[in-house]
């Protein structure tokens, strides 16, 4: 997973007004038998929606 903090900005796009950047506001861990992963929870900072992803650690 890249090196994401909350507040950063994130270049992806919001699935509501479709803005280019997104606001990290909360990242979880979970793991899983074999693997860790990251859901990553943005917030688009034009219309406030709400949106999340989940990334892969890096291994």
């Amino acid at each position: 997973m890249m090196k994401m903090e909350v507040g950063q900005l994130v270049k992806d796009r919001c699935t509501s007004c479709f803005n280019h950047q997104l606001k990290v506001i909360k990242i979880v861990p979970k793991n899983f038998d074999e693997k860790v992963t990251y859901v990553v929870w943005t917030q688009c900072p034009e219309c406030g929606n709400n949106d999340h992803s989940l990334m892969p650690a890096e291994s």
